[in-house]
């Protein structure tokens, strides 16, 4: 008997690599016969030649390579039958644990600090202490190197800082978006104690929201007075900012001002 394979089921078996031959034509004794069926390939000997049996059974057979095994006609394929589940281990990333420790150079860094300018001649000048976002190539160079540089220096001594008692700097560097270390805070409220400033000038949005440890939007940080470790804090733009915005430049020194109103309130 022949294999009545229609169009899509002949498809399917060529995607599994099997190929069925089917006679063209056999006598009705042969086709009686239940061990005269040519199914697959008909099933070659070991040496390479067809099976005497299917000659004889009259089924016009293709040449093809020798099989060890007949290959048996195809099940049907049931569409609402449950999906084969691989038995191989499935593989998770084990999670960090909690309590590992983060390295100095995934957050925040805090570089030396610095003084700016000479003291100034009025008495009871303020002392400030300017944190600005900088990054990690401005840690090799002078402040007021470059564009930059040249245009914080502007901005300090518009708002009158050349004058002031001690003007301290230390730049801030991001390493990654990830918060403040333990580390970090407490090398921070080091320097803190250590220039005792009257007014803290952080500089940068995403210093400022990790200084302050906020989720506010930066604009509804401006123009209120912080606290940092005590010491009343403004924040404003990055110079580095301020050049890629110069539309900003008027934000900024409206937050200068209100940093330098806090001198009638101390």
């Amino acid at each position: 008997m022949s294999l009545n394979l229609d169009k899509r089921q002949r498809a399917m078996l060529r995607e599994m690599g099997v190929r069925v031959w089917q006679p063209l034509a056999a006598p009705a004794a042969v086709l009686a016969a239940p061990e005269s069926i040519a199914v697959s390939a008909g099933v070659a000997s070991a040496s390479g030649h067809f099976d005497a049996q299917n000659e004889k059974s009259g089924a016009v057979m293709a040449p093809t390579a020798p099989l060890a095994t007949v290959v048996p006609a195809a099940p049907a394929i049931r569409r609402d039958a449950a999906p084969v589940r691989s038995t191989m281990p499935s593989v998770a990333a084990a999670p960090p644990a909690a309590d590992a420790p983060v390295s100095p150079q995934a957050a925040w860094q805090l570089g030396d600090a610095q003084a700016l300018y000479a003291p100034g001649a009025q008495p009871g000048g303020l002392r400030w202490l300017v944190l600005a976002e900088t990054p990690a190539s401005g840690l090799q160079q002078p402040v007021f190197e470059g564009d930059a540089g040249r245009l914080l220096n502007n901005m300090l001594r518009a708002a009158g800082l050349h004058q002031a008692d001690a003007v301290l700097f230390a730049p801030l560097v991001r390493q990654a978006a990830v918060p403040v270390t333990p580390a970090f805070s407490a090398a921070l409220a080091a320097l803190v104690e250590r220039a005792r400033p009257d007014v803290v000038l952080v500089m940068g949005r995403l210093a400022a929201l990790a200084l302050l440890q906020s989720h506010e939007p930066f604009g509804r940080l401006r123009g209120r007075v912080h606290a940092l470790h005590g010491v009343k804090t403004i924040v404003t733009y990055d110079a580095a900012y301020l050049l890629r915005t110069p539309a900003d430049k008027g934000k900024a020194w409206d937050d200068l001002c209100l940093a330098m109103s806090l001198h009638a309130g101390l």
